[in-house]
């Protein structure tokens, strides 16, 4: 009986972990533009905003000190957001960190 209610319970648990690992989406990069962020009181910083497209959903996804795009419109990549972080798996497999700096529905949803 212990032995069968152990099994059961590792079974759940890997079950468990396995669907909590997959929460990555697929999506497409729809465009990329070169923007601004504020560094600190006076300074302004320049980066990447990526948009990302998922079903009806676009976010908006850029990291510090990237100037230069990694990443193509029409390009498929991985993305799991998780508050205002976004992980990034691009169209080469390399994952990076990005920040979520905004997101917007299509209209009508």
């Amino acid at each position: 009986m212990r032995k069968t209610a152990l099994a059961l319970l590792i079974m759940v648990l890997l079950t468990a972990f396995a669907v909590a690992a997959d929460t990555f989406q697929t999506g497409n990069v729809v465009k990329w533009e070169n923007s601004t962020y504020q560094q600190k009181k006076n300074k302004v910083g320049q980066w990447v905003v990526y948009y990302i497209q998922i079903d009806a959903t676009t976010y908006e996804v850029a990291r510090k000190k990237e100037t230069k795009p990694k990443m193509q419109p029409g390009d498929t990549v991985q993305l799991e957001v998780k508050g205002n972080k976004a992980t990034v798996i691009n169209a080469e497999g390399h994952k990076e960190q990005y920040q979520l700096v905004g997101q917007a529905q299509a209209p009508g949803q």
